[in-house]
Formats: structure tokens, C-alpha cells, sequence
């Protein structure tokens, strides 16, 4: 993904350049057509990549490396993680609305990330948490 990111920040900057100096140092008139086309086929793919961004499960990377590591592409409520860890009492509701899937990663010993609410957890060796 990086990839296609700096490669396309590279032609877009190349492009930019390049109508600056056509507008300068040669026809105005023609440089000033040539941009209202790229801007016209910038601004349709802008919208091809906004609608390929939006569609469900487009971010739903979720990773976790390293020992006990954990990650969580959403809510992450009344868990026990850890030895001698525990949660009692009665959990909470995870939100009724989960929001944008996000990438969500943890790494190294112990590592814990969460794509949405985190609460009423016990991480740790040790820890409790009572509802």
C-alpha cells in the first residue's frame, strides 16, 4: 500500500511540474486545457479510490505479534487477560453503532490494541475488575 502511495504522490508531483513549466516557459492557453483534464480525471479517480475505501471490510487488517500479544478489530469489553486475571460481576454492552473498521495491529511481549471501545477489561498479571 505504501507502494502505490509514494508512487502516486511521485506522478502527481511530476504532473504538477510539468503543467508549471508548460505554463510558463510555452503556451499558457494549452497548459491551461491540459489542466482542466487532469484535474477532471484526478478528481474522477479521487472519487473511484473514496468509494473502493468505503465499502465494508476495506480496512479489516487486524494483527498481533509477539508472545501474549492481542488485538482486537472492535470493542474489547469485560475480559481477563493475563495470569491470575479476572473480571467479575455482570459485563457491559458493547455500543450498538461499532464505528469505521480500522487497521488495527499489536506487537511485541504482552502488546494489547483495540479497534474500538476498550472497557471493564483486566490486562495484567494479577488484576481484577469488579462490574
Amino acid at each position: 500500500m505504501r507502494l502505490l502511495f509514494w508512487s502516486t504522490a511521485l506522478v502527481c508531483t511530476g504532473v504538477a511540474v510539468a503543467l508549471i513549466l508548460w505554463a510558463v516557459l510555452g503556451d499558457a492557453a494549452g497548459a491551461e486545457r491540459a489542466s482542466a483534464v487532469v484535474g477532471a480525471v484526478v478528481g474522477l479517480a479521487g472519487l473511484v479510490a473514496s468509494v473502493f475505501a468505503l465499502r465494508p471490510g476495506s480496512g479489516a487488517a487486524v494483527r498481533a505479534g509477539g508472545r501474549g500479544a492481542v488485538a482486537a478489530g472492535g470493542s474489547v469489553i469485560g475480559n481477563a487477560i493475563g495470569a491470575d486475571s479476572r473480571v467479575t460481576g455482570v459485563a457491559l454492552a458493547p455500543r450498538a453503532a461499532p464505528g469505521p473498521e480500522r487497521t488495527v495491529s499489536a506487537q511485541g511481549e504482552g502488546a494489547v490494541a483495540a479497534g474500538g471501545d476498550v472497557t471493564g477489561n483486566a490486562l495484567g498479571e494479577g488484576t481484577e475488575v469488579t462490574g
